[in-house]
This record gives structure tokens, sequence and C-alpha cells, in this order.
């Protein structure tokens, strides 16, 4: 099966950037989408500025981190998605931090739409990278 994460999977280095651009365009799209719809909904405390750079940003960590285990780990494939089903966990937990503490100095706590919106658009980051990453840059053995 293609989507499987199989141990036995290369990670094709020079495909990582493309497949990175394309993560970070789709989870840009999707989440500046998610934003327009929370707007609709209630008060957004964050901006669409900082969710767009917000999205870029993950992409390309996770480019780096993917190229990173698949230049010096085995198993690589299997790693990756490890760390991002366990990064898209622990991003769950700052928006609900971010009602009670502001998540940087001046910044206003979340509200409920906020909460429910940012923790959308961390899944919806997650899915598009691991899509693009383990769909666009890995080869089966």
């Amino acid at each position: 099966m293609r989507y499987a994460v199989n141990p036995d999977d290369r990670v094709v280095l020079r495909r990582i950037p493309v497949a990175t651009l394309v993560a970070a365009v789709g989870s840009t799209a999707c989440n500046v989408g998610v934003y327009y719809a929370a707007v609709r909904y209630g008060r957004m405390t964050i901006g669409l500025a900082e969710t767009i750079i917000a999205s870029v940003i993950g992409a390309l960590l996770a480019g780096i981190v993917y190229w990173l285990l698949g230049r010096f780990t085995q198993h690589a494939v299997r790693w990756f998605a490890v760390i991002t089903a366990i990064a898209i966990g622990l991003y769950g937990l700052g928006p609900v931090i971010a009602a009670y503490e502001p998540y940087m100095e001046g910044a206003e706590l979340f509200t409920l739409t906020t909460i429910v919106a940012t923790e959308i658009m961390h899944i919806v980051s997650g899915a598009w990278v691991l899509w693009a990453l383990l769909r666009l840059a890995r080869e089966s053995r």
C-alpha cells in the first residue's frame, strides 16, 4: 500500500524542497479558509498574518526535520510520522493554554472561537505536512 508508513521506504532528499513548498501552500490556503470561517462565528484574537506565518514556518520546520531524518537515520519515514503525530498533539495544548496565559507579551487571551480555529489549523497543517512529505518525497523499496 502506497500510503502506509513502511520502515523500508526511503526518503528522496532532492524532492523535499518541492514537497515542503506544497505543504506550506496547502496548509496556508486551508488555514486562511479556517480563519475566515472562524471570524464569521466569533472574535479571533490572532491575526491573519500570524496564521499565514505560522503555517509557512510549520511546513518549513517539518521539511528540515524530514531532511535531517532522511540524511542521518534509518527508518526516517517511520520516525517522521511519529514525530509529526507527537508535535500535533503537543501543539494542541497551546491554544488551550493561551486561553489562560497570553502566548506572548501583550497578546490577548484566546477566545473560544480562537481555540477551536487554531486547533483545527494545527490538524490541517499536520495533515498537509504528512501528506506532502510522505507522498511526494519518499520512495517504496
